[in-house]
């Protein structure tokens, strides 16, 4: 019988392992990180959201450019930020793309990004915030065994490298070729929240969601937060110094977060 090469071996044993439980405290999450790590036996990155969201990164989204070409709005709205950008920030990347990309992202304008934190705490943050009536997803990713299955490569990839580089210059019109992969990738964190973040992305050249990939159970992994468990979950994140105002650091949201500890008498009056 024919054996199979190493790292087909390894995300083969991936696939074998049941991956779901549901997460009511932060006992369990515990539980799903030692899951997550022993599985993949990679590092592990994280996003926690509302269930029914795909795991689609924000260009790619139905309510986005309504019938319009999707490419061509996609540059759009690039080349339209870019103008507007460059003297609204004093420290704007001028030329890097894949550092303009991830400042777009960061604030907020759609892109071919998709966030991810290295902290499962930040990431189940995210998935119990809102929507108390319906239930959260922390999902656990190897971003190692991604890139093994869309560039048989378990390194983390460079968005200025010749496999990649693409999908960062085709938002910016630099050129007309496609690449329809997904790739975890390493940018430099230029700003403050993406530090205490954390954060990671991948970049998506396809509009098909992550959760949806053919070879999906290879290289993610779903955890389930059902409803009645946020509110004791965001209590034990507090608890745990996982609060709003550190993920977040301006004065908005801490102020926003001492109004939310109030309400919940975590303040004492006088």
């Amino acid at each position: 019988m024919e054996t199979l090469p190493s790292y087909e071996r390894w995300v083969q044993h991936i696939v074998d392992i049941e991956a779901f439980m549901e997460i009511n405290n932060l006992h369990d999450l515990i539980d799903a990180v030692e899951n997550a790590a022993n599985s993949f036996q990679t590092e592990v990155w994280w996003r926690g959201q509302t269930k029914n969201w795909p795991l689609l990164s924000g260009i790619y989204r139905s309510d986005l450019c309504g019938n319009e070409n999707r490419t061509q709005c996609e540059r759009d709205l690039t080349v339209r930020f870019l103008h507007g950008a460059r003297t609204r920030h004093s420290h704007w990347p001028e030329g890097d793309y894949p550092l303009q990309l991830a400042m777009m992202q960061h604030y907020r304008l759609p892109t071919r990004l998709l966030d991810w934190t290295e902290s499962p705490l930040i990431g189940l943050f995210f998935a119990v915030q809102n929507h108390d009536d319906k239930p959260g997803v922390l999902w656990a990713l190897s971003p190692s065994a991604l890139n093994y299955v869309e560039f048989q490569t378990k390194n983390l990839l460079s968005p200025y490298g010749e496999d990649v580089k693409i999908l960062f210059e085709a938002p910016f019109g630099i050129t007309e070729k496609e690449n329809h992969r997904i790739a975890a990738i390493v940018i430099r964190h230029i700003d403050v929240r993406m530090t205490v973040q954390l954060s990671a992305f991948t970049i998506h050249g396809v509009n098909i969601p992550l959760n949806e990939h053919s070879l999906e159970e290879s290289f993610l992994f779903r955890y389930e937060i059902p409803p009645k468990s946020k509110q004791l979950l965001r209590l034990e994140l507090i608890d745990m110094g996982i609060r709003e105002s550190n993920i977040f650091p301006d004065l908005d949201h801490l102020a926003d977060e001492l109004k939310k500890m109030a309400k919940l008498n975590l303040i004492p009056g006088h």
